[in-house]
């Protein structure tokens, strides 16, 4: 994943200089480029995880470039391929918490009102979680792995989980 955005950004690969190359023929408005960066990253198969990797990409690519429109998707910097891990991992990771407190909250003694409260909170502490680890991974590792991002997106998942236990 990450290894790829910079290759499209740096065009250190022929291949992904191609990529981008037939990309930018089409003259791509930048949602059409986001949906070929999602369909690279994570190509259409059906599963709930798939779907939800591809959710969670289409959404934090399409934060990063709404706050900052200059940015271009297909030369970003590094910077901004960082920002857009964190946007992922956060979103993914919110994904994964709402697929599994659903049954937890549907036989918990909490209100509908309160239980959304609760995954508020769960999601900025999951959001700021990954923030934090993203940013010591970065001070470590050039190119992260996908094991090494998954690792930060369960990590922080468990923590929250640990961390709110009492309040579900």
């Amino acid at each position: 994943m990450f290894s790829f955005l910079n290759a499209v950004s740096q065009g250190t690969t022929a291949e992904a200089r191609k990529w981008v190359e037939d990309l930018r023929e089409t003259n791509p408005s930048a949602e059409d480029v986001v949906d070929a960066i999602v369909r690279e990253l994570a190509p259409p198969g059906g599963s709930a995880d798939e779907d939800s990797l591809r959710d969670a990409m289409d959404h934090a690519l399409s934060e990063l470039i709404k706050d900052d429109p200059a940015i271009d998707p297909l030369s970003m910097e590094v910077n901004d391929i960082w920002e857009l891990m964190k946007g992922y991992l956060a979103i993914e990771a919110g994904n994964r918490l709402c697929f599994d407190l659903g049954p937890i909250f549907e036989s918990s003694q909490l209100d509908p009102r309160t239980a959304v409260l609760r995954e508020k909170e769960m999601r900025r502490f999951l959001r700021n979680e990954i923030g934090a680890h993203v940013e010591l991974l970065r001070g470590t590792i050039a190119n992260p792995s996908r094991t090494q991002l998954d690792g930060i997106l369960q990590e922080a998942l468990k923590m929250t989980f640990e961390l709110f236990e009492a309040e579900l």
